[in-house]
This record gives C-alpha cells, sequence and structure tokens, in this order.
C-alpha cells in the first residue's frame, strides 16, 4: 500500500499480489531502477520512465484498488482510507498487508488496522516496510501517482485497477 496526494484529495491504492509471485514480481522491478537509484518514486521520474515502469507492471498483471478521500489533512485522509480498506481486504482473503512507513503516522496505522480488524475480523498480518526495502511498494506508488494525475496517465492504469472507492472523511 501507497499513497499519493492531489489537491485537496488523498489516494491510497493497494496492490493484490499472489505469495507465489512475491520473488519475480520484486525481480521486474528492482529490474526497472537506474543507475543512482536507489527505488523507483513516481513523483520523481521522469515521463518516459513512468511510461517504461507503467508497461512492466501492466505485463505482471497486477490488480489494485484505490481509495480517495476528500480532507487536507494527509493524517485524517489516510486513517479514512485504512479504516475503508478493512472489509475489503478480509472479503478478498488477504493474509498480509504491506504498508508505506509513514514514520510520524506508523502508529496511527496500527491503531486503525487493529481496530477495523476487531470490527471487521480479518486475521491477515501487516507491517510498514520502506520503500527500499520492497520493490513492490512502488507498484502501488506507480498506480495511485498515476490515477491521481488523471488523464493519459489514469488511462495508463485503467487495467491494473479493480476498483475505486470513496473513503469518508470523519
Amino acid at each position: 500500500m501507497d499513497e499519493s496526494r492531489r489537491g485537496a484529495t488523498y489516494l491510497v491504492a493497494v496492490t493484490l499480489v499472489r505469495s507465489r509471485d512475491l520473488d519475480a514480481m520484486r525481480s521486474v522491478m528492482r529490474g526497472l531502477v537506474k543507475r543512482g537509484q536507489r527505488r523507483i518514486h513516481f513523483n520523481d521520474e521522469g515521463d518516459r520512465q513512468r511510461k517504461e515502469v507503467l508497461a512492466h507492471i501492466c505485463a505482471l498483471g497486477v490488480r489494485s484498488h484505490v481509495w480517495t478521500c476528500k480532507h487536507n489533512n494527509d493524517a485524517v485522509a489516510r486513517s479514512a482510507c485504512l479504516f475503508d480498506m478493512i472489509p475489503r481486504l478480509v472479503e478478498l482473503d488477504v493474509s498480509r498487508l504491506v504498508l508505506e512507513s509513514c514514520q510520524h503516522q506508523d502508529a496511527a496505522d496500527r491503531r486503525v488496522l487493529a481496530s477495523g480488524i476487531r470490527k471487521f475480523g480479518g486475521t491477515f498480518t501487516y507491517e510498514h516496510l520502506r520503500p527500499v526495502e520492497d520493490p513492490l511498494l512502488w507498484i502501488s506508488d506507480a498506480i495511485a501517482w498515476s490515477y491521481g494525475a488523471g488523464g493519459e496517465w489514469r488511462r495508463r492504469t485503467v487495467d491494473l485497477i479493480e476498483e475505486v472507492s470513496a473513503a469518508e472523511s470523519p
């Protein structure tokens, strides 16, 4: 899971990956890192690199879900998206959720997830990792950024996004 911000809209993308595909997909994503880079971060990439990365992601056959929340406070919007996604993750029988660490927000994420899992009966585990620790986080980063950018970039993600949901802010 990773997030993006476009004006007053906060976006969260969750990308579903089967356990048996984890290593191969990580290898593909690592292969896209250019010399001098430690990771892919869509906000910092040029359009040519963005197009190349999205083409590779499309070839991986992943499916993502996007949650949006209109709120100017990132912490409030992130918590709303997290809580709103839990029933869907339970329904999809997700076994593990990896979130990009936002160190100042990680403790709040854990509280929201624990509360939601208690409420909705989920059994999945979750952990925060830095983007350099798991290249699969770059997929959600690319999808959240592209969907939020709209236009051509959103069209490039149409085959990757299974659903988009609007989370209600408190």
